[in-house]
């Protein structure tokens, strides 16, 4: 019984030499990281894009890695029915320009003669109408004819007057010209029939998908065949143009430090040494995490997130997304 206890004792000794010692390396570690230069990480710009029209993808230009600028092509969505609305609102905008000009432009050589020759026909049948009209109209007086067939003749008479008065109205419609009424309703349909045209066209080019800016592509969701949905994502990557380099610094590390200053920093590896300026000073919230690899601030201490972006034209080398940044010179405790 002695000895178990002899056995019990021993083994809490050991553990309890053993938590001192990892205690004391795990304070020196925290120590050393402290002493260290401040690591931060290389944070770039996500970028999505996706299609704004329905259709198969057709082709795929890039791989996953590629670096790519602004305008080039990464995709092409095959989508015949926007073609079809291309030829419809072409079609469209011709039979509209051709009204509208029409409208504008007045009445024909064939369209004046057409009407005087109808003006000549109703007035040559007017005259016969009104003679034979008057000659029955004696008869009918003196009781000669029957007073269904006088009716009879006076119809005639005043189908003949009405005719004429008019092949009038369309002649004299024909020599004022178009009225602008008439013109501005052309006028609007060409109109209507551009923008309609305008519209398919867009989505006719959104079919192609570009790069907005220069960017390395760092997946391609679909390949040629699959079906794209608008807003669904067809590729994702980051801006490799504009880098920005966040460090985690505690309130009283902020002290060394203001906006529009710059600082020299270097990569984890220690390669690369360039300069870059502090952009902006941002506060976390209480319950943010550090995003630094080690955390180097007191309970109790707020916390800030430091935004640098390098100085135009400074060579950087390539900067990845999450890269680890070092920067020296900081206040220490």
């Amino acid at each position: 019984m002695k000895r178990k206890s002899i056995i019990i004792v021993t083994l809490a000794v050991v553990i309890v030499l053993s938590a001192a010692v990892l205690g004391v390396l795990a304070a020196r570690q925290y120590a050393d990281n402290r002493e260290g230069p401040p690591e931060g990480k290389v944070k770039l710009e996500s970028i999505y894009l996706a299609p704004k029209v329905p259709g198969r993808v057709l082709s795929v230009h890039v791989a996953e890695g590629d670096i790519v600028q602004a305008g080039d092509t990464l995709a092409v969505i095959d989508a015949p029915e926007i073609s079809a609305r291309v030829d419809q609102a072409r079609g469209a905008v011709a039979s509209a320009r051709a009204q509208y000009e029409m409208a504008g432009n007045g009445a024909t050589s064939y369209d004046r003669r057409r009407a005087e020759a109808q003006l000549q026909a109703a007035r040559a049948q007017y005259d016969y109408a009104r003679v034979s009209y008057h000659r029955m109209k004696n008869m009918f007086n003196d009781s000669l004819i029957a007073a269904q067939e006088y009716d009879k003749i006076r119809s005639g008479y005043l189908a003949a007057s009405a005719q004429l008065e008019a092949a009038r109205a369309q002649q004299e419609d024909l020599e004022s010209g178009v009225r602008p009424e008439k013109i501005a309703m052309a006028r609007g349909d060409h109109q209507r029939a551009l923008a309609a045209l305008a519209e398919a066209e867009t989505a006719w080019a959104e079919r192609i998908i570009t790069a907005p800016k220069s960017m390395r592509i760092q997946t391609v969701v679909l390949s040629e065949g699959e079906l794209a949905t608008p807003g669904y994502n067809l590729f994702a990557g980051y801006d490799i143009a504009s880098p920005m380099i966040r460090f985690t610094m505690s309130e009283y590390e902020l002290r060394a430090f203001e906006t529009g200053q710059v600082w020299k920093f270097r990569t984890g590896h220690g390669a690369t040494v360039f300069r870059a300026s502090l952009d902006r000073i941002v506060p976390l919230p209480g319950y943010a995490s550090v995003t630094s690899m080690y955390p180097r601030h007191r309970l109790g201490e707020s916390v800030y997130e430091l935004r640098f972006r390098p100085l135009p034209g400074e060579p950087t080398g390539e900067l990845q997304h999450n890269m680890t940044i070092l920067l020296d010179d900081v206040p220490r405790r």
